[in-house]
């Protein structure tokens, strides 16, 4: 019983105990409840001191509405202006680029980006193309100061040239007399004049050489033509080449072009001296001048990239590749065309453009087995940038040269600038489009195939190139699509 009587009492303090808890919990909870109402209050009158205490917000018809959404593209301009610009570019030059014969090249380059390229490394016959090479070459290795000097040697006594005097020829390709630009399909521009030596003498007084004029060529090689070219364009298209080359190596009045441009020359200074009351007593001949012998007069081109304009302009294969020597006699000493060769092709490595796919026979760009890829033309033409020699020395079409006669319906008309290729199965144009004053779109163009230098062939090809990027602009500019 005591130990029922125990049991008992433990139970009942065990109630007691649960009663006890449910009340202290009851009592816990109320006092947390109290508490946290009292911090709430605080809280609430703490910060609607601090509401009242700044500047309150506006409503919401004083708050200005954003001027483009925040995820808008216009909060990206240069993002846009690049899209809406080269979005519709890119995808008329692809439409282009499918219409190309399989083995033909295209690429085009705006603002420092690719924008298209087909076969960019392929390697194609690149006709005249290849007087891009020339000129660019030229200018990094005779320099934009370089002038070609033709000289007359002698002794001079009284008003007499005493024995015979020297013409010695400088290389000088645009080397004019009289109206001969007057007679050719494509006049040669910024020449310069042999008559300007009848002006030399008459200021020192000479009126008359007790001898011959004789004629000196020994600063180039005596190669007149590239040894591969076909019978129908030695003489016709191209040479007699030499140092020493007035009118092309023709003689006014002779429809015949003597075998030895040197001749050709004297024969001509002869004419002219004697036409304009300077006598002569000997006949033309060629000889090498005294190196002690004095300058009696002398007469000078215009700078390089005035002559370099003529060739690109007009496709002069004279000057092509007389440049070529030029380009070897300042590199090596040597005026050959393989001298020349050879130093422009160490240029191009130096500019970092391989010659894996590339071959050069010729400056002209006449021998048919001359390589480039557009890549390679591409890399040249960037830089200039076309608004350098190169760029302002390219025919314009509509206008002048070799693109005066096409392209001229086109939106490239007047704007675009271009160096034109032909030969039996190869057509080229690579060159520039200037879209605002100091941009310009870079674009090349090789075709090969059989049907290529067909006008049916080429024509829509060109006049489409033309119209697209004829058509492109620089706007709108970034600058227009910044939000206002």
């Amino acid at each position: 019983m005591s130990e029922f009587d125990d049991s008992t009492g433990i139970q009942r303090a065990r109630k007691k105990v649960r009663m006890g808890s449910a009340r202290v919990v009851a009592s816990l909870l109320t006092t947390v409840t109290l508490v946290g109402a009292a911090l709430l209050g605080i809280s609430w009158r703490f910060v609607n001191q601090v509401a009242t205490s700044v500047t309150p917000i506006p409503n919401e018809r004083e708050i200005a509405p954003l001027s483009a959404p925040i995820l808008n593209a216009r909060r990206n301009p240069l993002t846009l202006s690049h899209d809406v610009r080269f979005r519709p570019l890119s995808a008329k030059l692809q439409t282009l680029s499918n219409r190309l014969p399989t083995n033909s090249c295209f690429t085009v380059d705006i603002e420092g980006s690719r924008i298209i390229s087909v076969n960019g490394d392929n390697s194609l016959m690149p006709a005249s193309n290849m007087k891009i090479v020339v000129a660019a070459v030229a200018l990094e290795i005779l320099s934009p100061d370089h002038v070609f000097t033709t000289k007359l040697l002698g002794r001079v006594e009284g008003n007499a040239i005493v024995g015979d005097a020297y013409l010695v020829g400088g290389g000088d390709p645009v080397l004019i007399s009289g109206d001969y630009p007057s007679t050719e399909p494509y006049p040669t521009f910024n020449f310069t004049r042999l008559d300007g030596l009848i002006n030399a003498l008459a200021e020192k007084g000479i009126s008359s050489i007790n001898g011959s004029i004789i004629g000196d060529e020994t600063r180039y090689d005596a190669e007149r033509y590239t040894p591969s070219l076909g019978l129908g364009i030695k003489g016709t298209e191209v040479g007699p080449l030499g140092a020493l080359m007035v009118n092309d190596g023709t003689i006014t009045g002779n429809p015949i072009k003597p075998d030895n441009p040197a001749l050709g020359a004297s024969t001509e200074l002869t004419n002219i001296f004697m036409n304009n009351g300077i006598r002569v007593s000997g006949t033309p001949k060629l000889g090498t001048a005294p190196k002690d012998m004095a300058v009696i007069a002398q007469i000078d081109s215009l700078p390089l990239p005035e002559v370099l304009a003529e060739m690109l302009t007009n496709s002069d294969n004279n000057t092509a590749d007389l440049l070529v020597k030029e380009i070897g006699y300042a590199s090596t000493g040597e005026g050959t065309r393989n001298a020349g060769l050879e130093a422009i092709k160490a240029q191009l490595v130096e500019w970092g453009i391989p010659l894996d796919a590339l071959n050069f026979v010729d400056g002209s760009g006449l021998d048919r087995d001359n390589r480039l890829t557009c890549n390679a033309l591409s890399a040249l033409l960037n830089r200039d940038a076309g608004f350098g020699p190169i760029g302002l020395g390219l025919a314009i079409a509509g206008q002048t040269g070799t693109l005066r006669d096409v392209l001229v319906d086109t939106l490239g008309a007047g704007k675009l600038r271009g160096k034109t290729g032909t030969l039996t199965g190869a057509k080229a144009l690579s060159g520039f489009v200037p879209y605002s004053q100091d941009q310009a779109s870079t674009f090349t163009l090789i075709l090969n195939s059989p049907n290529a230098s067909n006008q049916t062939t080429y024509r829509p090809l060109w006049n489409e190139l033309s119209n697209v990027l004829g058509g492109f602009s620089s706007s709108p500019t970034a600058e227009d699509l910044v939000p206002k």
